[in-house]
């Protein structure tokens, strides 16, 4: 059984396509899922981060992290995402803090889950090359 993918609630929402973050659909999916197995509110914070503007990024480290989309200098649109960086700081601090270690284990979760798929993805090819040979 396939998981569908959670949309991007900035399209559900009907925001215009320069506000809306597909890229990391499938990430916020399977970390959403993740989050509701082992802590219901946690999931429903990192949907109000994901509303508001986060997006999942892979860091240097080859880990996942979270990074606020800021509005535009001068905006006052909150649906051009976070204010500034201090907005998003002070949010993150009372409502992911008390699950950081959660949090933690769940986007190393999701690195492994990517690791994975890319290991398949490479084995996949492989087998084409060589049928192809």
């Amino acid at each position: 059984m396939s998981i569908k993918t959670i949309p991007d609630p900035r399209a559900v929402l009907g925001f215009p396509p320069r506000l809306r973050f597909p890229e990391d659909s499938q990430l916020w999916t399977k970390l959403l899922i993740l989050a509701h197995r082992r802590s219901p509110q946690l999931a429903r914070n990192l949907e109000g981060f994901r509303t508001e503007g986060t997006r999942i990024v892979k860091l240097k480290n080859g880990n996942f992290g979270l990074r606020p989309v800021i509005r535009p200098a001068g905006s006052d649109n909150p649906d051009e995402g976070w204010r500034d960086e201090a907005d998003y700081k002070r949010y993150a601090k009372k409502y992911l803090a008390p699950h950081h270690e959660l949090l933690m284990e769940l986007l190393e979760e999701l690195k492994r889950d990517a690791e994975g798929k890319a290991a398949a993805l490479q084995l996949q090819l492989s087998e084409v090359k060589e049928g192809l040979q």
